[in-house]
């Protein structure tokens, strides 16, 4: 629900109990990693119906639900 900047700005000044990685990630590793977490918001929300035909088999062979 929040926009790319405010997790690239919490992500580079910390937040809470969170240490800020400014110092330890360049600007273009703190932009992956929001892509990463939007990749895994967006995975949670996946069905097998989006998942390649040729993908699906695999996904069933590990137990997917």
């Amino acid at each position: 629900q929040y926009p790319n900047g405010y997790y690239y700005v919490v992500i580079s000044e910390g937040y809470g109990l969170m240490p800020a990685y400014a110092e330890k990630l360049t600007p273009e590793q703190r932009w992956a990693v929001v892509a990463y977490v939007r990749a895994l918001q967006a995975s949670q929300r996946a069905r097998l119906e989006d998942v390649p035909p040729e993908a699906r088999p695999l996904l069933l062979k590990e137990g997917a639900p």
